[in-house]
C-alpha cells in the first residue's frame, strides 16, 4: 500500500479581481444578465473601482462586485449619504453585486465574505450601497453584518433599493465568533493532497 505523504494547507481562491478587457467584457455581461432579470437598469464598472469576478468551485466565473472609495462615487450617492457619514468612518460604495441563478448560494455567501476581507485588507469601517431590499434582509438575518437602513427606500435604476450603511469593520473585528461560523467555513483553509 502506498504511503500517503504529509498534506499541504491551500486556500481556496473563489474570486479574482478583474484584470484585462476580456474579464471585464465578462463582469459586464454576468451584471447585466442579473440586472436586467431583476429589473434594473445596466451600469457598466467606474474608473478607478475594484471590479471583482466570483468563482465556483470549477473556477467558472458566476457573480460580480465591485468596490469604490466613497470619494469617487456618483454624486448622487455623495448626497444620499453625506449626512449620515462620520469623519471618523473610512467608506467604499459597494455596487455591481450579482450572482447568476445556477451560482445562488454558494457565490452569494463568498460574495459577503468578499466584502469583509476587502474592508479589512484596505482598511475601510463602513460601506454603503444601495441595497436590494432581499439582500438587505439576507446580509443581517443569515450572515450577521449589520446593513442600517439609513433613508427611505428609493427607486434607483428601474426598481426599489435601500440606502445602507454596512458595518463591516464590526464584521471583520468579530469573524471569529460564532454568529459568523458560515465565514469561517467558507474561508478555512482546505486540505490538498501532494504527491
Amino acid at each position: 500500500m502506498k504511503k500517503q505523504r504529509e498534506r499541504k494547507m491551500e486556500w481556496s481562491i473563489m474570486y479574482k479581481l478583474v484584470d484585462s478587457a476580456q474579464s471585464l467584457a465578462l463582469f459586464h455581461q454576468i451584471k447585466e444578465s442579473v440586472w436586467t432579470s431583476m429589473g434594473f437598469e445596466m451600469e457598466y464598472a467606474k474608473d478607478g473601482s475594484d471590479v471583482y469576478l466570483l468563482l465556483s468551485d470549477e473556477d467558472e466565473p458566476g457573480g460580480t462586485f465591485e468596490f469604490t472609495p466613497h470619494e469617487k462615487s456618483s454624486a448622487y450617492l455623495q448626497n444620499l449619504f453625506q449626512d449620515v457619514l462620520t469623519s471618523d468612518m473610512k467608506v467604499v460604495e459597494v455596487d455591481s453585486f450579482a450572482v447568476l441563478p445556477k451560482f445562488r448560494g454558494k457565490l452569494g455567501r463568498w460574495g459577503v465574505a468578499l466584502m469583509i476581507d476587502y474592508a479589512e485588507k484596505h482598511g475601510y469601517t463602513h460601506a454603503v450601497g444601495l441595497a436590494d431590499p432581499a439582500f438587505f434582509q439576507l446580509i443581517n438575518r443569515k450572515y450577521n453584518v449589520r446593513a442600517t437602513q439609513v433613508k427611505e427606500m428609493v427607486f434607483y435604476k428601474g426598481a426599489n433599493a435601500i440606502p445602507t450603511v454596512f458595518h463591516l469593520q464590526e464584521a471583520y473585528l468579530n469573524k471569529d465568533k460564532p454568529e459568523f461560523a458560515w465565514y469561517q467555513e467558507l474561508c478555512k483553509q482546505i486540505k490538498v493532497e501532494v504527491s
